[in-house]
């Protein structure tokens, strides 16, 4: 009868709210794990992969309880999976498997546990890193498919209970349905293809049917929320309020989810250039700050720099508006030492190249901004290098930059240099 496996996981980009890293868990188990399993023969599944106009739960459960190998990856502290890590350990005597990000600060309830770490650089997981894991994973399955081993702390203690198992009719119908319905994964993976097509009433109709089905997830209504306010349909100022009524549902005037406050500061600086109402404007800056202040990243904190930049021209305080303006500065040379952090490290070569040229085309902005125009041009330069990427990034980046410019010029004709 044909192994299966199951992995408890979440999909899409999660965060750490102990340390405000974005891990993308599709990168761990579309390059590590299925692919191990997949070549030890096993039918390998996450729950975004189950395929079924039923209730999901269900199916899911029947995973975590009959699988012969499960995975689970508690990398964010997912609190779903661990309660699902939980409830593995209570019917399965052995075979669960526990990975996670090396970054990770244990609970006290798991850290006597056994778990395999790998190195996550956040967006991806380096070359060198995957084949690395890879092997060890192999090796481990293999020992243990040959001489199983008890890991559940429950069957420490109670060794004589029984765990159920897949009949192989369960196990055909599994693949069957798998065949015949579209997964999750795959409506996120086709509503990605869209969005890069430009494509993008198809992209919000297939996040619209993937959150249909998980309507309590995080990452589909942040990816919906996105294309939806990208899409300027059926005009720019409907897509934004849209995009906004969609993103009150995560609550972002008190979420500490750094992505959902991206998106609240991308939907109010896009209303505020809509509109020129303060509100926005005010609201963009919090957001951001916010989002900056917690993840520490260079995406918050090259928007919420300009935001301090662009606020410094409403205020009608010269001191206010010189405040504003040594606040955005103050954040780009934070920015400035977040990125070459990020370019001096040594698995900075095996990011993806639209990452590296998000973080060179940021440095380029902040080295505008200093008017240190010598390493603007050298930080473009090395964005251009990475990949035909095609017009979309260096675009974007030029007209940023000519709205930076404005702010800078009106800053300095009302107020003067600092």
């Amino acid at each position: 009868m044909e192994k299966t496996c199951f992995v408890i996981m979440g999909f899409g980009v999660k965060t750490d709210f102990r340390t405000g890293r974005k891990i993308d868990l599709d990168k761990t188990y579309k390059n590590v794990i299925k692919p191990v399993f997949e070549g030890l023969g096993f039918f390998c599944l996450r729950a975004d992969e189950i395929k079924h106009t039923g209730v999901i739960d269900k199916h899911m459960f029947e995973g975590i309880v009959k699988a012969d190998f499960v995975v689970a990856d508690i990398s964010t502290l997912n609190p779903n999976s661990l309660y699902e890590l939980g409830v593995r350990h209570a019917v399965k005597k052995h075979t669960t498997l526990i990975m996670a990000e090396k970054e990770m600060e244990y609970p006290f309830d798991v850290n006597h546990i056994a778990i395999d770490h790998y190195e996550h650089l956040g967006s991806d997981i380096g070359y060198s890193e995957v084949l690395r894991i890879k092997e060890h994973l192999k090796k481990k399955v293999t020992a243990l498919m040959e001489n199983p081993e008890v890991d559940s702390p429950l069957y420490t203690l109670i060794p004589n209970l029984q765990a159920p198992t897949f009949t192989e009719e369960e196990i055909e119908e599994l693949k069957e349905e798998s065949e015949e319905l579209k997964s999750i994964s795959q409506l996120l993976e086709e509503s990605e293809v869209a969005r890069k097509e430009n494509n993008f009433e198809v992209a919000i109709t297939l996040l619209e049917e993937a959150r249909a089905v998980h309507p309590q997830n995080d990452f589909i209504t942040q990816r919906l929320v996105s294309v939806i306010y990208k899409s300027e349909l059926p005009n720019r100022a409907n897509a934004l309020h849209a995009a906004e009524k969609i993103l009150t549902v995560l609550k972002p005037d008190k979420s500490n989810d750094p992505e959902t406050l991206g998106l609240a500061g991308a939907i109010n600086k896009r209303l505020f250039e809509e509109y020129k109402d303060e509100i926005y404007l005010k609201k963009a800056m919090s957001f951001y700050q916010r989002g900056f202040i917690i993840e520490q990243d260079y995406y918050n904190g090259i928007n919420y720099a300009f935001m301090c930049t662009l606020n410094s021209t409403m205020r009608d305080s010269r001191f206010e508006a010189h405040a504003d303006y040594g606040n955005g500065m103050l954040a780009r040379k934070q920015v400035i030492n977040m990125c070459n952090e990020i370019v001096d490290d040594s698995s900075f070569e095996e990011r993806d190249d639209q990452e590296r040229v998000w973080i060179f085309l940021t440095l380029a902005e902040c080295y505008f901004a200093t008017e240190d125009l010598e390493k603007e041009e050298q930080y473009v330069n090395e964005a251009k290098k990475c990949a035909e990427l095609g017009d979309f990034e260096f675009n974007s980046y030029y007209e940023q930059r000519e709205k930076l410019e404005t702010a800078i010029n009106t800053f300095k004709e009302k107020y003067g240099s600092e």
